[in-house]
């Protein structure tokens, strides 16, 4: 797959002014570039483990971003936002995009019951007040023999360690911090919270982030299998019900 760039958006700007800094837009969550070609990349074994030709719930779309690349694949993408700005780009890309709060119970009633091969939650377990809930909701979704893609920050990454030990716990815009994420994970209770929910873990994947990683990228990756809690900047796991 080639790299590809993000189209970029006519509010784009304001994100990287600095102007979101504590907005909850998800306008600030789309990358300048995704690396959909680079094998240490998030998003490179996120569209992997999706493949091609399935039936798409991508829950939290944001922008679109992700949903273009898996349409791309011939994938057929629903996509679920919060944000109605985002949902309305992302709207480019899926065949519907479903504005929905999943902190309500009720957002489950406006899908069908069985009808996706894949779910995908990228980066959304940890903005959600009662992330196992959701979860038992999403298996609903599933067909019989779907699959679950999940993507979750890595709270005790060694860079957010080293800042505790300064005595710093700052929240930010994006990141393991992000401002909005309201539960955090470790590769102990992210394992526990799939399994408890009632899900089967066929896969495990500590995915390396942060600056320090634009170089060498087979040694970090390398450290990342070898000490994923402390090194693995996402913690992405496949599961089946």
């Amino acid at each position: 797959m080639t790299r590809q760039e993000s189209p970029r958006n006519p509010c784009f700007a304001d994100v990287e002014s600095g102007s979101t800094e504590r907005s909850n837009s998800s306008l600030r969550y789309e990358p300048t570039r995704l690396m959909a070609d680079d094998e240490y990349d998030r998003n490179w074994v996120l569209l992997d483990w999706v493949g091609s030709g399935k039936r798409v719930l991508e829950v939290g779309c944001s922008t679109g971003y992700i949903s273009r690349l898996m349409a791309d694949r011939n994938c057929v993408v629903t996509g679920i936002e919060m944000d109605v700005g985002a949902a309305k780009l992302a709207r480019n890309y899926c065949a519907e995009v479903h504005v929905l709060d999943l902190n309500q119970r009720e957002w489950i009633k406006m899908l069908p019951e069985g009808a996706f091969d894949v779910i995908v939650l990228g980066d959304v377990l940890e903005h959600l007040l009662d992330p196992p809930s959701v979860l038992r909701q999403i298996g609903e979704l599933l067909d019989v023999d779907g699959s679950l893609v999940i993507s979750l920050p890595n709270v005790v990454h060694w860079i957010t360690r080293l800042k505790i030990l300064l005595g710093r716990f700052d929240y930010e815009p994006t990141g393991t911090l992000d401002h909005t994420h309201v539960r955090f994970f470790t590769v102990k209770t992210a394992k526990k919270l799939i399994e408890d929910s009632g899900f089967r873990i066929l896969r495990f994947h500590p995915a390396i982030g942060g600056r320090m990683t634009g170089h060498i990228r087979p040694v970090w990756q390398y450290l990342a299998l070898l000490a994923p809690g402390l090194f693995g900047f996402q913690l992405m796991y496949l599961a089946k019900k």
